[in-house]
């Protein structure tokens, strides 16, 4: 890139100004945003759906699948996980088709009922679907920062499965097969960004799930071809940009990037 500047635009007309962070990683995000700029964003990808209604989403899923629904009036962690288990089994057919919103609508609302959701952290904005061929495996594992800065723009984890804590605090199956399946590394860079609205220390494992963590670690770690994991792969991020701009950013809504040419 010949100018490693950016201005993110909000709707009551702050902008502010980014400079790239002078990784591989954040030139490849940044020739990446420079294709959809000019593209509206994806509501759901961006957290700007509710997704509160887990019956009607659920509902509106299954015709939309053409499965059969089960029993959802006990919506239990047990329940969450089979729904994650039908959305995992579900993904390859669906995402093919036209007009796919309600595949990630469930997706988000199942994390949304687990308590997994992020967007209290930072503006998080993807473009869904039209990012299209975008989307690589990139080792960006060894790339997290050891916390994340107020204001800063991060990558963020992005698999189709739960981090191992999640999967621990879920209660998914204490088996090694399906911990490798279903907990990931952060392996896809995909064409999305978060803005930090708050700093964020990554706080330490809790005891317990150490304990249970060094049953499955090594196998794990094998799994994915990574040496560790730590904190800082649950609670921070790989930097993108940074900025100067100290204000509160909590409630704005995002209106346009801009990548300088």
């Amino acid at each position: 890139m010949k100018n490693n500047t950016i201005k993110v635009i909000f709707d009551n007309d702050i902008d502010i100004d980014y400079h790239l962070n002078d990784t591989e990683l954040s030139r490849l995000w940044a020739r990446k945003i420079k294709h959809l700029q000019n593209i509206p964003i994806d509501p759901v990808e961006s957290y700007l759906e509710d997704v509160s209604d887990f019956k009607r989403i659920y509902q509106e899923f299954c015709e939309f699948a053409n499965i059969e629904p089960i029993d959802i009036d006990n919506l239990d962690q047990n329940k969450l996980n089979q729904l994650h288990r039908v959305y995992e089994e579900q993904h390859q057919r669906l995402s093919r088709l036209k007009d796919n919103s309600i595949l990630y609508k469930l997706h988000h609302s199942i994390h949304f009922h687990e308590g997994h959701t992020t967007d209290d952290q930072g503006i998080f904005i993807g473009w869904g679907k039209y990012e299209g061929p975008l989307t690589h495996e990139y080792k960006c594992h060894s790339l997290y920062e050891d916390s994340i800065i107020k204001n800063h723009i991060y990558l963020p984890w992005s698999e189709l499965g739960k981090r191992p804590l999640a999967y621990w605090k879920d209660k998914e199956p204490n088996d090694q097969y399906r911990f490798n399946a279903l907990a990931k590394p952060h392996t896809t860079f995909r064409a999305k960004f978060f803005i930090a609205t708050k700093d964020i220390a990554p706080r330490p494992f809790n005891s317990d799930f150490v304990t249970w963590f060094d049953r499955y670690k090594q196998g794990w770690l094998e799994h994915n071809k990574i040496d560790g994991w730590e904190n800082i792969h649950e609670d921070s991020a790989p930097l993108l940009a940074i900025t100067d701009y100290k204000g509160n950013l909590e409630g704005l809504k995002f209106k346009k990037i801009i990548i300088n040419k």
